[in-house]
């Protein structure tokens, strides 16, 4: 598969099956990919929550309509995008 094919290919997952989890080997890179993602500002204007805490994960389904992958998927990451751009923010990340 080229790189351009992997960029467009998707595939949304409506079912999850609670008795295979994914890798923490996996999590760990797609974490790292996410990271070392570009943006237009070069920042990350996002942080990325990863929720293993089972009840925490109960009350997000709830909150999101009721969404089974919530709870039924072996991990959840919750992006949290930045509400602002403070100079502090910038120089942490810089």
């Amino acid at each position: 598969m080229s790189f351009l094919d992997a960029l467009t290919w998707r595939y949304a997952t409506k079912k999850m099956d609670p008795n295979r989890a994914v890798s923490q080997d996996k999590v760990d890179r797609i974490l790292e990919a996410t990271r070392l993602a570009p943006s237009s500002s070069g920042l990350q204007p996002y942080e990325i929550v990863l929720v293993t805490n089972p009840e925490v994960r109960t009350r997000i389904r709830a909150a999101a309509h009721d969404q089974a992958q919530i709870t039924e998927g072996s991990h959840l990451l919750v992006f949290a995008a930045w509400d602002d751009y403070p100079p502090e923010r910038i120089n942490q990340m810089y």
